[in-house]
């Protein structure tokens, strides 16, 4: 009389086995996040190191580059000039200094997906004829 009764024992048992479930599903996502990050960081920091890179140049030219950085992460870069006059071309003004637009993307394959990264900058160049003055 004071025991439990199978009813009560086969559902306790399944409570525990939903809860179970719901935890191993919580802990593998958060896993699962955790790689997804560490890769995101890793990505990011060689972006970083590339653009670093492309900062210290003393020219820049305009195209696109690509290259590894290991056997799973891969860069692309992209430079474009930027124009920095008005749309109206009709001055001699030439400016001193020519503005690029720099964007790196780091791309990796994470488990079925490819994913990617980018940073981007600008960078202020000297033209030629101005270098020459100085």
């Amino acid at each position: 009389r004071q025991g439990f009764t199978l009813i009560e024992v086969v559902v306790a048992l399944a409570i525990l086995g939903i809860g179970l479930t719901v935890l191993m599903e919580l802990f593998s996502g958060g896993l699962r996040l955790g790689r997804l990050t560490e890769e995101q960081t890793k990505a990011l920091q060689y972006a970083s190191a590339k653009l670093e890179e492309v900062a210290t140049r003393k020219t820049v030219e305009e195209g696109d580059e690509e290259g590894e950085f290991d056997k799973t992460y891969r860069w692309k870069m992209g430079v474009r000039k930027m124009d920095l006059l008005p749309f109206e071309k009709d001055t001699d003004f030439k400016p001193p200094a020519d503005l690029y637009h720099v964007r790196i993307s780091v791309l990796w394959v994470s488990g079925v997906k490819e994913r990617s990264a980018s940073l981007e900058t600008y960078k202020l160049v000297k033209t030629a004829t101005d270098e020459k003055k100085s």
